[in-house]
């Protein structure tokens, strides 16, 4: 049995999961009461002392910019006492010496994908996933690819355009994240973006609103480009999409329409990419952290 914690921006959900991934127990609190690394440890190490399972390992998949070799969280504004801080080390001393790990939460998304997910059946694989911006996971042999800043997979800043009359660079975030897709349905349809949700355009969608099949058809060309220049870079042998948006079937479906049209028309790409979408999606980081702690145990 193993306990595992996924630290998010305002909550902190934490399971027991079996040696196969299974969650067997999940909970959660809100964390805007922690304001120092000593209550951070103590909230978390009381729920490992005060638990009735016996735990072999802990798991944690954190937001943002992780040292996962040394448990150490370089960079992170959910929770800035965290900054510079060995997490692994603080909360394993604190929890009688027991193995501790830390993975980015999105690359433990990508390898919950990789490990028993819709990429399960290869060894190399990209996850892409929706959301305020574009997350990325690179996998290369069932493990997350780095690079030499530990910055590979951070695609939200793939620069996608440049607006010379503005001397603006535009990135894939501002085109194609699920907030953006917000914004330019709000402002082409004159509402407050507080009207605006991905419910709310998939409905518009169903309803045949042409407006906002317009905005979809070029959203669906725009992640197809990025994902033809993602194959080229690192080649996998699939590419699973994520976020709540991937959940619509018009997704998947479009954007492999879109995919299809670019191979057609450019006659210059050298395959298509295989694309899916993810099988696991509010319980992702949670089973890509254990896996990430069997990796490496």
């Amino acid at each position: 049995m193993y306990l595992v914690f996924d630290i998010g921006g305002t909550a902190i959900k934490y399971a027991y999961l079996n040696e196969e991934g299974t969650i067997l127990e999940r909970h959660e609190f809100l964390s805007n009461s922690l304001h120092s690394l000593p209550e951070f440890i103590e909230s978390l190490s009381r729920i490992y002392h005060e638990g009735k399972h016996e735990v072999e390992g802990i798991a944690l998949a954190c937001p943002g910019v992780i040292d996962a070799q040394q448990g150490k969280i370089l960079v992170i504004s959910a929770y800035p006492y965290l900054n510079e801080v060995c997490l692994t080390k603080e909360l394993s001393n604190a929890c009688d010496g027991i193995k501790v790990t830390l993975e980015n939460d999105g690359k433990c998304a990508g390898l919950a994908e990789a490990w028993i997910g819709n990429a399960s059946a290869y060894q190399d694989s990209i996850v892409v996933v929706f959301g305020t911006g574009i997350g990325g996971a690179i996998i290369k042999n069932k493990a997350v690819h780095h690079g030499g800043h530990r910055l590979a997979g951070e695609i939200s800043t793939i620069i996608s355009d440049y607006d010379a009359a503005k001397n603006k660079f535009i990135t894939w975030a501002d085109t194609s994240s699920t907030k953006a897709l917000c914004q330019i349905t709000a402002n082409r349809l004159n509402l407050p973006i507080s009207e605006v949700n991905g419910y709310f355009i998939f409905e518009k969608a169903e309803q045949n609103n042409p407006i906002v099949l317009d905005i979809l058809n070029q959203f669906y060309i725009d992640v197809a480009v990025q994902l033809y220049n993602l194959q080229y870079m690192y080649d996998p042998e699939i590419i699973c999409l994520g976020g709540g948006i991937s959940k619509q079937p018009r997704v998947l479906e479009g954007v492999q329409k879109a995919l299809e049209h670019i191979y057609n028309e450019t006659k210059k790409q050298l395959l298509i990419p295989k694309v899916t979408t993810c099988k696991y999606y509010n319980d992702a980081n949670l089973i890509g952290a254990l896996y990430h702690f069997k990796q490496i145990r």
